[in-house]
């Protein structure tokens, strides 16, 4: 395996053309010496055609908003220790769609938290203007106890409901507002997350 690294970076040493005329000429050596490495060489040309296209400027902001947004709900996790904030690790609206990739006709987004040892998966449909259908999963959650989803937002109405046995839940309409998603086990809240909607 490492043997093969070493290899890869060779070949993408060539193709920068970062390699002395001697070091150029052994990597056409090693790549015409067998049938294996040649098809390795064909692997790497095309994937790094294909990563001179990618608009890393793009990739770039997207990966610093996800950067901040991680650091500033870590920040939070550590002032409110008992209260178990999640943290969100992805989120879709973030990243550009991959070349080739036609977006959906309705602005849908994705979303994943950490919320203790559990993982938080969301995803949001708009139903309307000014309201969204959610849906949700807990994974990484082993218990008997029924859960419970509780959305509260000031001014707004607030909305519970129970999971299933899978721990997915559905809001089918939910205002567009700032709140705050609970996660309740056994009436013992075992998460709450920022949602902004």
């Amino acid at each position: 395996m490492s043997q093969d690294i070493d290899r890869i970076d060779l070949m993408m040493d060539y193709l920068r053309c970062d390699l002395s005329p001697a070091n150029r000429r052994q990597a056409e050596k090693l790549i015409s010496e067998d049938r294996y490495k040649d098809r390795l060489f064909a692997i790497v040309k095309s994937l790094f055609i294909e990563s001179k296209k990618t608009d890393w400027q793009q990739a770039r902001e997207s990966s610093l908003k996800l950067a901040s947004r991680l650091f500033k709900d870590y920040q939070k996790s550590k002032k409110r220790p008992g209260a178990n904030p999640g943290i969100n690790i992805f989120d879709s609206r973030m990243f550009p769609l991959p070349e080739g990739v036609r977006p959906a006709k309705v602005d849908t987004s994705r979303l994943k938290y950490r919320v203790g040892e559990q993982t938080l998966e969301l995803s949001l449909y708009p139903v309307s203007t000014e309201s969204y259908e959610l849906i949700g999963q807990v994974l990484d959650l082993e218990s008997d106890q029924q859960l419970y989803v509780k959305l509260h937002s000031s001014g707004k109405d607030d909305f519970e409901i129970a999971a299933d046995r899978f721990y997915l839940f559905r809001f089918d309409r939910i205002p567009k507002a700032d709140y705050t998603l609970e996660l309740i086990l056994d009436n013992n809240k075992i998460g709450t997350v920022a949602l902004q909607l």
